[in-house]
């Protein structure tokens, strides 16, 4: 079975929904220990993702297609 990238905001989401069990306080130890290690790997991969757009939109494409670290230029 072939398993479909999750999309940044349903990652985000489901962070969400993860906080507010966690600070319900009405789950059991070992379901907070899981929800907390699936939290932490969700952070990764959306830090990750952030700093791969971070990473593209700091670059501009020039006239003959090459790439240049986009800067902002004092008038």
């Amino acid at each position: 079975m072939e398993t479909k990238e999750k999309k940044f905001e349903d990652k985000i989401k489901e962070l969400e929904e993860i906080i507010s069990s966690l600070e319900s306080g009405e789950t059991s130890l070992d379901d907070s220990i899981n929800k907390y290690t699936e939290a932490m790997k969700l952070v990764k991969e959306c830090d990750e993702e952030l700093k791969n757009v971070e990473e593209k939109i700091s670059k501009i494409a020039l006239e003959d297609g090459t790439l240049e670290d986009f800067t902002v230029k004092d008038a």
